[in-house]
């Protein structure tokens, strides 16, 4: 049984590093395209709709990120078991479905 919760262990934190590798991804691919189309746009016009078109892609690297943390955090709660750790997993999970929700609405905002 131990050599499961160390593969359990394993996994999490895997999810964790990927969750960490995609939102660094998605914030340096941002952060290119947002420098590159300042350097293109040194008129000083207003760029908020075209700003907002660049954070849409990051949004969904963020979301796809929190899943992956989501995930960790049922793993190590699995592990723990203690009712502490049970309702941190809840807290954690309410909070990050709420930010889901809203970067998913976000989103749909942007696009539409």
């Amino acid at each position: 049984m131990e050599t499961v919760e160390q593969v359990l262990e394993y996994v999490a934190i895997a999810a964790d590093l990927v969750g960490l590798a995609i939102l660094l991804i998605g914030a340096t691919k941002f952060v290119l395209s947002y420098v590159r189309f300042e350097f293109k746009n040194l008129t000083g016009r207003d760029c908020a709709a075209h700003i907002q078109n660049l954070r849409l892609p990051l949004s969904g690297y963020i979301l796809l990120a929190l899943e992956f943390m989501i995930v960790s955090d049922i793993i190590n709660s699995m592990l723990s078991r203690t009712m502490e750790d049970f309702l941190l997993l809840g807290l954690l999970i309410v909070i990050r479905t709420a930010l889901s929700f809203f970067l998913g609405q976000e989103m749909k905002e942007g696009k539409e």
